[in-house]
């Protein structure tokens, strides 16, 4: 029989062994997992390390990436102090001839920038080799840009590869100028006026006069308080727009949906499609060298052609010169009609005065503006069922036939941040490298919750 102080002791004894097989248990798989930790952050090192020099890798787990199926995983740096550096991202994506390229993208943590390019080993039938001297070519492209990438186009722009600034190519010194040639519903008539300098956009005017007299320009309407819009005061969204205009140069990449609106420009939440097509026909004029001044005389051509007097002798010009006139009861003059006689368009006043001296067939090319879709405010001009800048889509035809003409990897070329030329001789190997850093993008984007900045 066991006494009372032999099973105090037992139990104290059981106690102590249960505590000490325990700590053993829980000890050792510290250990194991710290040894694991260990081999994986090797393996890590061994593997990211040539695209992202880091202290240790984490990776990220995201429902994002049931989205993304190329994309094999994807890893955060951290220095020795526990803060990132950047992303690396593991993935396959495919080639224009179907075949498999694997390669690993690193991405600066801050800027997203491409901070590292590296293939991994080509393996399978399917594999897309690039040699070494074409990748490191296509490195010295990539390294350093934001994502997303896109070709430039060679017809139309200008890369300084020193500052990454786009320009447009063809535009001619001088002072360039349009205006709608029809009032809104609150008697408001946009014009837009451009100042082109060493061949590049360095002055931008969006504003709108009214067609009473009586009453003040938007812009400084909306700043007394005449003239509400949503958001900020239209004469400051204005300001916002032009601004962001002279930054990338080209209204295309001002995004524009196909609802007039814009997401990619801060504190702008008004309509600015009179502003984009606006702006696209005065450079439109600035490439043939129809200055403001011969734009003035195009109107004049216009009321003489309509009145047998132009804007002077009809009392139109305002205090400050502009022609305060609509259109709006004579859309024929201006407007471009399909052949069931349905309104697609409206030309602008170069191609108009053109016509009316007999000389269009001497033009270039028929400057002709095709809004994507109308607002409340267009009230002359028919709808169209697509907006080429957001989808990429031409109209019309079966979806085979549909081409995507304004997009890149199912981005629009709007939102593109950087601009390339393709390595030299080297153009598919460069296309697929910059597939694989525009699903990057996409990636982040989803991931991070991102509005397109």
């Amino acid at each position: 029989m066991m006494t009372h102080a032999q099973l105090k002791m037992f139990i104290t004894e059981a106690i102590l062994l249960f505590v000490l097989g325990a700590a053993i248990v829980i000890g050792g798989y510290f250990i194991s997992s710290d040894n694991a930790y260990n081999r994986i952050q090797t393996e890590y090192q061994s593997r990211f390390s040539m695209v992202l020099d880091a202290t240790v890798y984490e990776k990220v787990k995201s429902k994002a990436l049931n989205d993304f199926p190329e994309i094999d995983g994807v890893y955060i740096g951290y220095d020795e102090n526990n803060i990132p550096k950047g992303y690396v991202v593991d993935l396959v994506v495919e080639s224009s001839n179907g075949q498999d390229l694997s390669m690993l993208v690193a991405l600066d943590y801050e800027s997203t920038r491409i901070s590292g390019l590296a293939l991994n080993p080509a393996e399978g039938e399917n594999a897309f080799a690039i040699s070494d001297e074409y990748m490191e070519l296509i490195k010295d492209k990539l390294i350093g840009k934001q994502i997303p990438i896109a070709f430039v186009s060679e017809e139309e722009f200008v890369v300084d590869d020193n500052t990454e600034k786009i320009t447009l190519k063809g535009l001619k010194d001088g002072v360039y100028y349009a205006q709608r040639l029809f009032d809104d519903r609150n008697r408001y008539i946009d014009y837009v006026e451009i100042e082109v300098v060493g061949g590049e956009i360095a002055k931008v005017k969006w504003d709108a006069f009214s067609t009473d007299k009586t009453n003040q320009d938007r812009s400084e309407a909306s700043l007394k308080g005449a003239y509400i819009t949503s958001g900020l005061d239209w004469a400051t969204q204005s300001y916002n727009l032009c601004h962001a205009l002279l930054e990338c140069q080209d209204p295309d990449r001002l995004a524009m949906k196909s609802d007039g609106t814009t997401d990619i420009v801060d504190g702008v939440t008004c309509d600015i499609r009179p502003f984009v097509e606006l702006v696209q026909e005065c450079i439109e004029n600035s490439r043939a060298g129809y200055t403001k001044d011969d734009y003035m005389r195009g109107l004049d051509a216009m009321l003489v052609y309509l009145y047998e007097k132009d804007a002077a002798e009809l009392e139109y010009i305002n205090a400050d010169d502009h022609v305060v006139f609509s259109f709006e009861e004579n859309p024929e003059i201006y407007t471009v009609y399909n052949d069931d006689e349905v309104a697609v368009g409206y030309k602008s006043v170069r191609l108009i005065e053109a016509e009316l001296n007999g000389t269009a067939d001497t033009l270039i090319q028929d400057p002709v503006i095709t809004p994507a879709e109308t607002n409340e405010d267009d009230q002359n001009i028919a709808p169209a069922d697509y907006d080429s800048s957001e989808d990429g889509l031409t109209p019309g035809g079966d979806a085979e036939n549909q081409i995507i003409t304004d997009s890149i990897d199912d981005l629009p070329m709007s939102e593109m941040a950087s601009f390339v030329q393709p390595v030299s001789e080297a153009y598919d190997e460069t296309r697929t490298v910059i597939r694989a850093c525009n699903t990057c993008y996409k990636f982040l984007k989803e991931y991070l919750n991102w509005k397109v900045n």
